[in-house]
């Protein structure tokens, strides 16, 4: 019987203890890396499609991100250009809106006696006055150069408006912004007036104006912008020049002047960092109507402003030539920025750690918003680096979240395969490194420890009617014994039966093996008599141990294939340790205790062991000199 459950014992011993299963550092595992690339390549080849298609939401970012860019110069104040307002207090003055003709002919004469260079009104007259005083307003701007302002619609029809000459140059009328007509002026005014613009703003995705179209498309006429009539009014030429390719409008020309860039739709983006004063004297002049309730009020990046104020902005830009300008190639370098840093934040997150990948991402993003914003400043470019940068901190944050997961659910792995069979503390040291659970053995010097359950056999027999209660005496036991086994830093490599099998010195390096595992003897059997006391009280039969122990070199580690391997120990000292507890009956019988230590392990701890005898055990011709706890 002895020798059967020997054999059986040596049968198990040379079985791989399965710790763990397919857990291997997540940098060196083929799997976790197929599954970073699986994640990071359609998420780079998605931001790529994402911009390309531009859908509202990443239109709206780009937008923002240029408001910062728009409004980042501080404010100047404007030489040219100066604020006529119509507020509460001049009506309260002057009586109700709209005044009289006659008012606005003597603001016309007061202006010019003061100095004003012309007057722009961002108003319409639509219809004749009310007083019959259009002549003696008309008379007026003989005085003073004067603009008119008018409506293009798109719920009407009317077509009277005023000529104008163009000279174009490609597809022009296809790719200006389109409506279905047009509310001029009364013909008195219009045919006095110095020029005349449509004062439509173009409201982007947002609800926000940042562009004015240079010229509209009304079934066939164009119509150019208040502020740009006013600019070639004022340089007296009679027509404009715009010219257009494949991608759309490109630009509109004044012959006194620079070109005017615009997007492909005629739009020109304005620089919003003017102030403007009230002070007249040589200044064009841009009269509105503040007060409240008659003019509507238009979102901006810089707030809501009146449409004069708008028109005075866009002027402003003109005059100085401070258009912002969206280049040709400004989506294929915005594409290709954005690929560029998917890629550099891709491989980032792959080979430094969380920390780098984090200094990495934010000094690419911080570089590419200091070229934008530089190319800004120094040429007056828009060019989007907000795509660029969420694109880098998307698939960088992807990255680093897969790999966070990746060692997540390693350590999760670690803990619950080693969980159980070693201390918390040296839980989390596997966890920390699980480098040390690469695959492949190594070979150490560690010390083992066999303990058995005596007297369970019988014990088995007279509860055969009750399994339920023998299984729960069991798992008693062995609780008892592992948490005093884990207590003292021990690794529970296996349950054989009523049998737990310790080592020491692996999978973590122990430095007083011997004595621990000593120790973890006397442990035991002072645990072992505190469940007894408690079986008793039960009306159960008390159990004993037999306790063996040994120390010597053995080969430890992660034996197996690359996609599965076990931990497992090997060596003849195991077996020497597991021979040893089998040898304890006689030391019960002859009322010593129930624990046989090993000569190597007996040589390390001298002063807790006292020589027992020379004895020979099975499968081994040497005999051996063992020891017992000294108590």
């Amino acid at each position: 019987m002895q020798g059967q459950q020997d054999s059986s014992k040596e049968a198990l011993l040379k079985q791989k203890t399965i710790l763990i299963q397919e857990s291997v550092r997540p940098d060196e595992d083929g799997n976790a890396k197929r599954g970073m690339i699986r994640l990071l390549i359609p998420l780079i080849v998605l931001v790529v499609a994402v911009r390309v298609f531009d859908p509202w939401p990443i239109e709206t970012i780009r937008l923002k991100y240029f408001d910062v860019l728009l409004t980042s110069q501080e404010d100047r104040d404007s030489d040219l250009i100066a604020l006529y307002n119509i507020d509460e207090k001049a009506l309260e003055e002057k009586g109700q809106w709209p005044w009289p003709r006659s008012y606005l002919a003597s603001l016309n004469t007061e202006l010019a006696e003061r100095g004003a260079i012309a007057v722009v009104y961002s108003v319409l007259f639509p219809e004749p006055d009310r007083f019959l005083q259009d002549g003696e307003f008309a008379l007026s701007m003989q005085e003073i150069p004067t603009f008119l302002s008018a409506v293009a619609t798109i719920d009407t029809d009317r077509r009277d408006g005023w000529e104008i000459g163009v000279a174009s140059m490609g597809p022009v009328l296809e790719n200006a912004m389109q409506y279905n007509g047009i509310l001029p002026n009364v013909q008195a005014l219009q045919e006095a007036s110095t020029g005349t613009g449509v004062v439509n703003a173009a409201p982007e995705v947002d609800g926000l104006v940042r562009r004015i179209p240079a010229l509209i498309n009304v079934q066939g006429q164009l119509y150019p912008a208040l502020s740009v009539d006013v600019l070639r009014g004022l340089a007296g030429d009679p027509s404009y020049q715009v010219r257009a390719g494949e991608s759309g409008i490109e630009a509109v020309r004044i012959p006194a002047y620079d070109t005017i860039q615009t997007d492909s739709a005629g739009r020109i983006w304005i620089d919003w960092n003017t102030t403007f004063k009230q002070d007249v004297e040589n200044k064009i002049v841009y009269v509105g109507v503040t007060a409240a309730g008659i003019s509507p009020l238009v979102p901006t990046p810089i707030g809501q402003l009146f449409p004069h104020q708008i028109q005075a902005n866009l002027l402003e830009t003109l005059l100085r030539g401070s258009a912002p300008v969206r280049p040709d190639w400004s989506l294929a370098a915005e594409t290709l920025g954005l690929l560029i840093l998917a890629l550099l934040s891709a491989l980032s997150a792959r080979f430094l750690p969380v920390y780098g990948v984090a200094i990495g991402i934010f000094t690419i993003s911080s570089l590419t918003a200091i070229s934008s914003v530089w190319a800004y400043l120094r040429f007056g470019m828009l060019l989007d680096a907000s795509l660029p940068v969420l694109s880098a901190l998307t698939v960088g944050g992807a990255g680093v979240f897969q790999r966070m997961l990746t060692e997540y659910r390693l350590k999760m792995q670690i803990k619950g395969q080693f969980g159980t069979y070693v201390s918390p503390d040296l839980v989390k040291q596997l966890q920390d490194d699980p480098s040390k659970l690469v695959l492949g053995g190594e070979t150490k010097e560690m010390t083992f420890l066999f303990c058995d359950l005596v007297g369970f056999t019988p014990l088995s027999e007279s509860l055969q009617d009750d399994p339920q209660k023998l299984v729960w005496i069991m798992n008693k036991a062995l609780t008892s014994l592992t948490d005093v086994a884990l207590k003292n830093g021990a690794t529970v490599d296996k349950y054989i039966g009523d049998c737990l099998f310790l080592l020491w010195n692996a999978p973590l390096d122990c430095d007083d093996h011997e004595e621990k595992a000593v120790i973890t003897a006397v442990d035991m059997l002072i645990a072992l008599k505190f469940l007894n006391d408690e079986l008793e009280e039960e009306g159960i039969q008390c159990l004993n141990v037999g306790i063996g122990i040994n120390t010597g070199l053995c080969v430890v580690g992660n034996m197996g294939s690359e996609k599965r391997f076990d931990y497992s120990v090997v060596g003849h000292p195991v077996n020497t340790a597991a021979r040893l507890e089998g040898k304890t009956r006689q030391m019960i019988k002859r009322g010593e205790p129930p624990v046989l230590i090993g000569e190597p392990t007996a040589k390390k701890v001298p002063d807790m062991v006292r020589y027992v005898e020379t004895i020979t055990v099975k499968g081994q011709s040497e005999p051996l000199r063992v020891y017992t706890i000294d108590i």
